[in-house]
């Protein structure tokens, strides 16, 4: 055989070899593992999910969970006999904290006056008349949460109610839910601040749901 084909023939069988290697696929390093993504955190309990200010007093509103009602409000709808919302009905669970805010004309003054603090005027976005708060299940759920019921609860009676600036104080509220709402306007009135708070607190959708299937 002619020497220039016989050298042709093994630089090709050679190339070939080397395109064989270089495509084969690597073994697989028994020791990776496959990263398994984190799932997304669900809200922060500690963000406020409606906050707002007039003068002095900051508001902000936290939870927004729901429980059902062991026992009915005892309350109709004008010329109406069936009981507005009975047992079962769903019930809106909120705290609120009352924090004071320094501004300069107080010069060092360090505790704000929310003396006869009320939620009068609550009500759900949409409806004329004014939201129901639970008084029976309500309070004992805000024991159980560890908090006051109310703004009267949290001051223990005294005549004169003061909060520290930067130091919020908290109470619980809960209202029943009617169908078909799903924001709540709540009117917190601070007496010296000369005029109410209203911050709107976007229900859950799965308590829109409830009270919807409750009201049918």
């Amino acid at each position: 055989m002619n020497k220039k084909l016989i050298a042709l023939a093994a630089l090709l069988a050679c190339l070939a070899l080397v395109g064989c290697v270089s495509t084969a696929a690597p073994d697989r390093d028994r020791s990776f593992t496959t990263v398994t993504p984190v799932a997304t955190p669900t809200a922060d309990p500690t963000m406020p999910i409606a906050d707002g200010i007039v003068d002095t007093v900051w508001v902000e509103v936290f939870g927004g969970t729901t429980f059902a009602a062991r026992t009915g409000c005892k309350c109709t709808l004008p010329r109406a006999t069936a009981e507005l919302f009975p047992a079962g009905t769903p019930v809106l669970f909120l705290k609120v904290t009352l924090t004071g805010e320094w501004k300069p004309s107080q010069g060092s003054q360090t505790i704000q006056d929310v003396t006869g603090t009320t939620l009068k005027g609550t009500q759900f976005d949409g409806r004329p008349e004014p939201a129901v708060l639970d008084t029976v299940d309500g309070p004992a759920a805000a024991k159980a949460a560890g908090l006051p019921w109310l703004p009267g609860g949290l001051f223990h009676g005294k005549s004169d109610w003061t909060i520290q600036n930067n130091k919020g104080r908290s109470f619980a509220a809960a209202f029943y839910l009617p169908a078909g709402v799903d924001r709540l306007v709540l009117t917190v009135d601070v007496p010296s601040e000369g005029q109410a708070t209203h911050l709107f607190v976007t229900i859950p959708e799965a308590a829109v749901r409830a009270s919807t299937a409750s009201g049918e």
